[in-house]
């Protein structure tokens, strides 16, 4: 194994038997099940053996990375819901108050500087203060919710980290109630209300849309994951979601992606499949994991959303594809949630709810 730190990869979020997600595995082995059983029972029905291939046939993957049965499965969910939802945020004692599709408390920071942090040398000054912060919480026993937000307007912007009330912000961070309104559109005390379509969200102040990043794999190393995504133009909103599993959990669940993934490399290789790059790096990647979080490092849970607003829905077109374009140019593959715009909406804004 390498010594060398790998780079993030394509997310790993679903759990895998052999290779396979979870409903592949089982929609596969039902499927398959029931073809062998029409196969050798007399008189076997052919509704069986028909809906055997379906299920076998519902586990191919499409665009985005998804298969047939996550498709299905989506706009079955998009179809059920209402298409409208509310979103309210409001500021009390406890720190600043979000409810969407799910509650979160926390504290606003904005960072306090002028000009480009890359000249000056502070991005990495502030990245390595937010890994210790991050770090810190991972020690301290319980798991926690660290999100920071870039938002792009013209030639003007802001930077906000959204932290639980009891975490002290790092140097440099300007406690704040009002940039967190900003990040999600909403006034200070009050709330917004979303009209869901299946690409966009359509609120008071214009058109949503937020893409998700889902791989990493393609990143050169030695370039800043996100860097081709601010050279965007048009009003538009990076959020950076950390998930901190805490210290006794987080070993337990390194040493279980561990142990899973030799076992499905014995069995897969028992099985008489050759072990892919793919497969080999992920392998890799795991293994470093267990390393990091033995040495005292926190384990994260990423996300990583990029909401981007309009006024018309041709201009939001143009500008969604021009963030995909980027992201594809700087190595990032990116998924535009169809059907899923609420969701991730809601995923997004700072504190996390839904969470």
């Amino acid at each position: 194994m390498t010594s060398e730190l790998l780079v993030l990869g394509d997310a790993d979020a679903d759990a895998r038997w052999i290779g396979l997600r979870r409903h592949q595995a089982i929609l596969a082995l039902s499927g398959i099940g029931l073809v062998a059983d029409w196969l050798v029972r007399p008189n076997g029905s052919f509704a069986e053996v028909a809906f055997g291939v379906v299920l076998v046939a519902v586990t191919a993957p499409l665009g985005q990375g998804h298969t047939v049965a996550e498709h299905a499965a989506t706009c079955a969910r998009y179809a059920r819901r209402s298409r409208w939802s509310t979103v309210t945020m409001a500021d009390d004692a406890r720190g600043c108050v979000v409810e969407a599709r799910g509650h979160a408390t926390f504290a606003a920071y904005q960072l306090e500087h002028r000009g480009r942090l890359d000249l000056s040398g502070r991005d990495g000054v502030i990245a390595s203060s937010l890994a210790a912060l991050v770090d810190g919480i991972g020690v301290a026993g319980r798991s926690r919710h660290v999100s920071v937000h870039v938002q792009s307007r013209g030639a003007g912007g802001s930077t906000v980290l959204a932290l639980p009330v009891e975490v002290p912000a790092p140097e440099g961070w300007r406690e704040t109630a009002t940039s967190a309104h900003d990040i999600a559109g909403i006034d200070l005390v009050g709330s917004t209300v979303l009209l869901e379509r299946r690409r966009y969200l359509r609120t008071a102040q214009g058109l949503v849309t937020t893409i998700r990043i889902r791989d990493f794999s393609a990143t050169p190393k030695g370039r800043a994951l996100l860097e081709g995504l601010h050279l965007t133009r048009g009003d538009l909103t990076l959020a950076v979601h950390v998930d901190v599993v805490a210290g006794a959990r987080a070993t337990r669940v390194v040493e279980r992606a561990v142990h899973r993934s030799r076992t499905d490399g014995a069995a897969s290789l028992a099985a008489g499949f050759r072990r892919t790059a793919r497969v080999q790096g992920h392998a890799e990647r795991t293994a470093q994991r267990e390393t990091l979080v033995a040495s005292g490092r926190a384990l994260v849970r990423l996300a990583v959303f990029v909401t981007v607003r309009s006024r018309t829905y041709d201009e939001l077109r143009v500008r969604v594809s021009e963030v995909i374009s980027a992201a594809h140019a700087s190595g990032l593959r990116c998924d535009p949630g169809p059907g899923r715009q609420v969701e991730w909406y809601c995923f997004q804004l700072p504190g996390g709810p839904g969470w």
